[in-house]
């Protein structure tokens, strides 16, 4: 059993939603990191993470926060992690364009 540690580190660049990650085949993927920096200087700016299990065909919308100017939202805490199945995707749409930065942690294991 093989694990490997892998980051996503992306700016989203526009307001409609957009994959950010999808688990290899043959993987399973535990997200030990989620966070989002809002990098806008004026009012706070929504982020919407969202849930693709390619296996049961369906997209749920696990959180959706609003963030405040110059704040970074940490979507995993206490503890928590997510568990995805080869093909899963995470996808995050943001209210403004340029003004996320995102980071993902994963452990992907066989």
């Amino acid at each position: 059993m093989a694990n490997n540690y892998i980051n996503v580190i992306k700016t989203l660049t526009g307001t409609s939603a957009t994959g950010v990650y999808t688990v290899p085949n043959d993987k399973v993927a535990i997200v030990k990191t989620l966070s989002a920096y809002n990098t806008a200087t004026g009012a706070a700016t929504v982020i919407t993470v969202q849930l693709t299990d390619t296996s049961a065909t369906g997209t749920i919308t696990w959180d959706k926060a609003s963030v405040a100017a110059v704040t970074r939202k940490a979507f995993l805490q206490n503890g928590e992690v997510l568990v995805l199945d080869e093909t899963d995707v995470i996808k995050l749409t943001a209210s403004v364009a340029n003004k996320f930065h995102v980071y993902i942690g994963i452990l992907e294991t066989d």
